[in-house]
This record gives structure tokens, C-alpha cells and sequence, in this order.
């Protein structure tokens, strides 16, 4: 298999697991968008990975708890928050920028599995056809030899 055929045959493999991972992972934001929800917080107090938040629930009752940082800021005092179903500070969904990343990886990841498969494939066939003909070459000197 030529060198060029490889890369291309990679490269479309890994355009494919890049369209998969970017579904996957559309749908998976789709999923959490569907099972959380966003609420405006009072920042009361920023640490270096959390902020102290608090904020008001379905049912107006004041809550408290800690956001991981970096916040989704609305002011200087407010930010956005996502809760579980339990009303639970959780982190937020992935964005456009985690999603490229993803789908990046993923198309790198899987082509470079593939090329260097195919790569090794090739390795081996051109071993293998290398031995055959050693041995063939082998056979015929000893029989030249014994001749002789």
C-alpha cells in the first residue's frame, strides 16, 4: 500500500470519528442542557478554584453553595450558575471551544491510530515478502550448490 494512500486513508477515518465525536458530543450537551438548569448567583466570596454563590431556588427559598471557578460572570457581583435536579451548584456544560477541541483530538487521535496501523501493516507485508524471497533465494543456492 503506497505511503499517499495511507495518509488519505487516515486522514478520511479520522474526518469520521471527528463528525462522530462532534455528534456525541452535541448530543450530550443537548442531554445535560435538558436535565439542568441556569440560575443568576451573588458571588459572596472567590477562592482560587471555587466561589462561595448563593442564590434563590424554584421556590424563592435562599441557597447556598460553591461554584467552580472560571464563573460565567453577568457583573462584578453576579454570575451564572447551573444546577442539578437537586438544586446542586454542578459545572457547566461544554461550550463551542471544548467541542472543537474535542472533535480536533478525536480526528487526530483516531487518524494517527490508523496511519501508523497501516503503517505497521505495510512494515510487515514488505518483511514478509523480504523473507520469502530470502528463503526462496536460499533454496535455489543449495540447489545450485548441490548441483555443482
Amino acid at each position: 500500500m503506497p505511503s499517499r494512500l495511507i495518509a488519505m486513508v487516515a486522514l478520511v477515518v479520522g474526518c469520521a470519528a471527528g463528525v462522530l465525536a462532534g455528534a456525541w458530543l452535541t448530543d450530550a450537551i443537548r442531554a445535560y442542557e435538558a436535565t439542568h438548569r441556569q440560575v443568576i448567583a451573588q458571588v459572596v466570596e472567590e477562592k482560587a478554584i471555587v466561589a462561595q454563590v448563593t442564590w434563590k431556588d424554584a421556590a424563592g427559598i435562599q441557597q447556598t453553595g460553591q461554584a467552580r471557578m472560571p464563573l460565567d460572570r453577568v457583573s462584578g457581583v453576579q454570575a451564572r450558575i447551573w444546577l442539578d435536579r437537586r438544586g446542586r451548584p454542578v459545572s457547566r456544560p461544554f461550550g463551542p471551544v471544548e467541542v472543537v477541541f474535542g472533535v480536533l483530538m478525536a480526528c487526530t487521535a483516531v487518524g494517527g491510530a490508523v496511519w501508523l496501523l497501516l503503517w505497521q501493516a505495510r512494515s510487515v507485508a514488505h518483511w514478509w515478502a523480504a523473507r520469502r524471497a530470502v528463503r526462496h533465494f536460499d533454496g535455489q543456492w543449495r540447489d545450485y550448490a548441490h548441483k555443482g
